[in-house]
């Protein structure tokens, strides 16, 4: 019904908008299994520790100029950049694809123990549920998330050591 012309109506009686877009819901389940919040969101184990923007690494390592063209090297690579990176809680980098090569024995200063674990890695990734895990598993999460130097000067401790 339209309003008649002779009667006022107040601001707080007229209807008011509703908030574009709604308020955010709270969490709530009592179903078991189903988080009620994001401090219950699964990490670990199974779930592993995803960090930021794993795509991006699968980007670097296929564009970056690896040693040889196996594609096990390519997994065993992508693991660990993915691992470096989540670990530093960042998205992946180059240097990551350094350190990763570093790791595998590439370079010229390549110890036989290096060489050796990256066969041992690359036998492993055809029976892996997620390729490279092996080579995550072997590595100190302390020590992958160095700059490229502190973990080459790890190395060359270890030796003398």
């Amino acid at each position: 019904m339209a309003q008649q012309p002779n009667v006022e109506i107040a601001e707080t009686a007229r209807p008011r908008p509703d908030l574009e877009p709604a308020p955010a819901k709270k969490w709530r389940s009592a179903k078991p299994g189903i988080p009620s919040g994001p401090a219950d969101v699964p990490q670990g184990g199974g779930f592993g520790h995803a960090g930021p923007d794993p795509g991006w690494a699968l980007r670097l390592v296929a564009t970056a100029d690896l040693p040889t063209d196996d594609p096990r090297l390519e997994s065993v690579v992508t693991g660990l950049v993915l691992a470096r990176a989540s670990a530093s809680g960042r998205a992946p980098v180059p240097e990551d694809i350094d350190v990763a090569l570093f790791l595998c024995g590439y370079g010229e200063d390549a110890e036989p123990e290096l060489i050796e674990r990256r066969e041992r890695w690359l036998a492993a990734v055809p029976h892996e549920k997620r390729p490279g895990e092996a080579a995550v598993a072997d590595i100190d999460r302390d020590l992958i998330v160095n700059k490229m130097e502190q973990i080459r000067y790890a190395y060359r401790l270890s030796d003398k050591g």
